[in-house]
């Protein structure tokens, strides 16, 4: 797969978590009624004081992580910024832009 094919399915699996994301108001209802599914997708929920992270690992080398944030309208969503592994390289990524990003981005983009 090319890298601009994986950006566009990454683009596409943040949506969908996005979609997810913003029937909620609260990391705890997120996590009640979403983990066991995600668990069945074979995808990690890490929860954190100011985040949720979807942890994917995509092949032996690969993976991508989303942040399920909160914004400032109380709701949750799903950054655009993303942390991937690709070819042994592991960087934060703004799908949106198609730029390099850091950590603090996460919460940065609205």
């Amino acid at each position: 797969m090319s890298t601009e094919e994986r950006i566009e399915l990454a683009r596409e699996r943040q949506a969908y978590f996005s979609a997810i994301a913003e029937e909620y108001t609260s990391f705890t209802d997120f996590i009640k009624t979403q983990d066991h599914w995600l668990a069945i997708m074979g995808i990690q929920l890490t929860e954190y004081e100011d985040r949720l992270e979807l942890y994917m690992q995509l092949d032996f080398t690969d993976y991508e992580q989303y942040y399920v944030i909160k914004i400032p309208d109380g709701n949750l969503t799903v950054s655009d910024i993303i942390l991937w592994n690709e070819y042994c390289h592991n960087h934060w990524f703004n799908i949106s832009t198609g730029e390099q990003a850091d950590e603090e981005d996460i919460f940065n983009f609205y």
